[in-house]
């Protein structure tokens, strides 16, 4: 092996460290990303009250290690883009359904999903940042009928960091959770 090193010439030697040293930083900028890259965990908790209504508990939780910056006014929707979306199905249609859940009306008609469309409410209107280890939570009471299943869901919009727009050339990202509420 040491016979090997010494017939190696200097542009060899050259050309295996300039590799290696590029290599390196490859890794160590992945692992840095990776590190620093923004996570969400939402939480949707629902408790029923009585036949017409429920109370749902909302906990968006920033698990990563930077603050993230909630994007305003996409899509239509003015204010704070933390969402909440739901709609009332039969029950006899629940194990026809899907996780996926409308928050713009395009997709709604593009999907043809059940129902009439309803726009999204906006919770959290105020909110500008979320902190690491920060935790939003919010009590909402829901009206909806005893015999209908209720699919609902919230989604967080945030901008985008420059490594993250550089990548996947998109300016926001989102987060989104959904669930089913029977009696």
């Amino acid at each position: 092996m040491l016979s090997y090193i010494l017939q190696l010439s200097l542009v060899d030697i050259k050309n295996i460290l300039w590799i290696t040293a590029f290599l390196m930083t490859i890794l160590i900028a992945l692992f840095i990303y990776l590190k620093f890259a923004p996570v969400i965990k939402i939480s949707i908790l629902a408790t029923r009250v009585d036949a017409k209504s429920s109370i749902i508990n909302i906990e968006i939780e920033n698990i990563s290690k930077v603050r993230i910056a909630i994007q305003k006014k996409i899509s239509r929707v003015s204010g704070s883009n933390i969402l909440l979306q739901y709609f009332e199905h039969d029950k006899k249609d629940l194990l026809n359904l899907t996780e996926f859940l409308p928050f713009t009306e395009d997709w709604f008609n593009k999907k043809n999903y059940d129902g009439t469309w309803k726009s999204p409410c906006i919770i959290f209107e105020t909110t500008k940042w979320i902190y690491p280890g920060e935790i939003l939570s919010i009590q909402r009471p829901v009206a909806h009928n005893q015999d209908k299943v209720l699919h609902l869901g919230v989604q967080v919009h945030a901008k985008f960091g420059f490594l993250e727009f550089a990548k996947s050339r998109h300016l926001c990202q989102r987060w989104t959770s959904v669930t089913f509420l029977t009696n």
